[in-house]
Formats: structure tokens, sequence, C-alpha cells
């Protein structure tokens, strides 16, 4: 053997020593679990919605829509881990006061690579994806993110086909639980499918378009849209329910 294949073999193990110990290390001194709790943000929250109810606030709902938006935003991590998509936040509700993170490790779950949040205000949830380097949404075919968008959409609806089909078995005190939980779940569905970006619908949307004209659109674009789809948001469904109320009594008119 000559010397240079003696140097270069002696490189090569002490390159691969280095990075043993530096990932012996890294599993030793890497991020830590995390469990954090936000008492400004709970009692902010709780003040909010006790001063907007007067005091007359519906924590059972809050816990079936909490349940609802989970089984929603989970719609989106398992289908988007599928694809091989990295997620980096999944929230149910804003203003966050609980969070989770847990202990990273080399070739963990897929779990392990999401900062779990529950907010306290009751406005729906949040997948947030990676959009660099592995795991990018971005680089993804329009398919798969379309399927991705609404796979929430159809987490919700299967929830409540299976509640209402297991309704038709229940006693009345059983229908008393389930008929919440299939009626949030089925109202959760029916929002998020409209048209309106950041809505499900509106990324749906986004996908169709581009599967049909094989470009995306623009960032501006999608930017602009979105500015203009969260007010409409924020219009109809805060401050002018009633059309709302008024679609919802004819499906459950028809379904209950």
């Amino acid at each position: 053997m000559e010397e240079n294949e003696i140097n270069n073999n002696q490189a090569e193990y002490n390159q691969a020593s280095t990075e043993e110990m530096n990932l012996e290390l890294n599993e030793n001194k890497g991020p830590k679990e995390v469990f954090s709790f936000n008492w400004i943000a709970f009692a902010l929250g709780v003040a909010f919605w006790y001063w907007w109810y007067e005091g007359n606030v519906d924590w059972f709902f809050y816990i079936y829509l909490a349940i609802v938006v989970l089984i929603h935003e989970l719609g989106h991590v398992i289908i988007g881990t599928s694809f091989g998509c990295r997620i980096q936040v999944m929230q149910v509700f804003f203003i966050p006061f609980l969070t989770y993170r847990p202990k990273q490790v080399p070739e963990g779950g897929w779990w392990r690579n999401i900062v779990w949040s529950l907010g306290i205000l009751p406005l729906g949830g949040i997948t947030v994806f990676s959009t660099r380097g592995d795991g990018n949404i971005g680089d993804k075919p329009a398919w798969q993110r379309l399927l991705i968008s609404a796979a929430g959409v159809l987490f919700n609806f299967a929830t409540f086909l299976i509640l209402y089909i297991a309704m038709q078995f229940m006693s009345r005190g059983g229908n008393e639980i389930l008929m919440p939980l299939a009626s949030v779940s089925l109202i959760l569905g029916i929002l998020n499918i409209i048209p309106i970006y950041p809505l499900d619908g509106g990324a749906i949307m986004f996908a169709l378009f581009e599967i049909i004209t094989g470009r995306k659109p623009s960032p501006k674009f999608t930017m602009i849209f979105g500015r203009i789809g969260f007010l409409f948001i924020i219009i109809f469904f805060w401050f002018f329910p009633e059309w709302l109320n008024r679609i919802l009594d004819i499906v459950f008119g028809a379904l209950f």
C-alpha cells in the first residue's frame, strides 16, 4: 500500500469518527422536549370570550370544535407526510397558549419534526408546511398539493358520515353526544370548501388552475387574493353570519 493511500484512508477514518462523534453530541445535546403553557395568552383569551358572550361561554362547543379542527388538520398532516412533505407546525385555534415540541432524534418519527400547539381563539387551525429543502411542498406535483389541500375537508366529511351512520344505531343519550360532533364536522367541511383563499377551497382552486394551465399562479396574485379572501372571511363569517345560518338550516333540515 502506498503512502498516499494510507494517508487517504486515515483521513477518511478521521472524518467518519468526527461525524460519529458529532452525531452522538447532537443526540445528547440536541433540542430537548419542550412543553410550555402561556398563562398570559390563556387568561386574555378566556377574558375575551367571557366579554364577547357576556359570561355565557359554551365550553362544550369549544371542546367539540377543537376536536373537529384537530381531525381537519391531521388530514393535512397525514396526507402531506405520505407524499414526503415536511411539516413545521400543526396548530388548533389561534393565539397559542399550549405548545409541545418533541425531542428531535435522528431518524425519528415524522411527528418529531412538528411543533404542536393549541390556541385560545376558535377561528380554525393551521398546518405549516416546509417551503425549502427536503420535503418542500412547493416541489410536489399539483395533484398531490390538491389532495393535501382537500384532505382536511375530506377528513371532516368522513367523520360526519361515520358519526351519522353510528347515530342510527345509538340510544338517545348517545345521539346527544355524537350529534354536536357530527354537526360541527359537517359545518367545518362546508366552510372550508368555499373557494376563497386562504381557505382550503382557495388552495384547491389554485392547484386545479395549475393542473389545467400547466403553470402556477404568481406569488403576487396569491398574496393579493389571500388578503382579499381573509377580509371576506372576517366580514361575512364574523359580522354577517345570517346568510350562512340559512344555508346550514337547509342542510341540517334535510339530514336530521
